[in-house]
């Protein structure tokens, strides 16, 4: 869907590594908004377990779009 979305709305194809780390954000962005609404810091362990992955796909993408360019 997200690929669909970027195809369509703003013509650019994503790769699979662009695409989970939009996934990961909408993740991240989620647990925060459902930790904000139960007032409770029971879900901030998964949301930094979460960034941890972002951060290295983050790196990843880089190297990827570096190699390819």
């Amino acid at each position: 869907m997200i690929r669909f979305i970027s195809k369509k709305a703003f013509k650019l194809t994503l790769t699979k590594y662009e695409m989970m780390e939009i996934m990961t954000w909408i993740a991240v962005l989620f647990i925060t908004f459902m930790m904000i609404k139960a007032r409770s810091m029971n879900l901030l362990l998964p949301v930094v377990v979460l960034i941890i992955p972002l951060i290295n796909l983050r790196l990843s993408n880089r190297k990827h779009r570096e190699l390819n360019s």
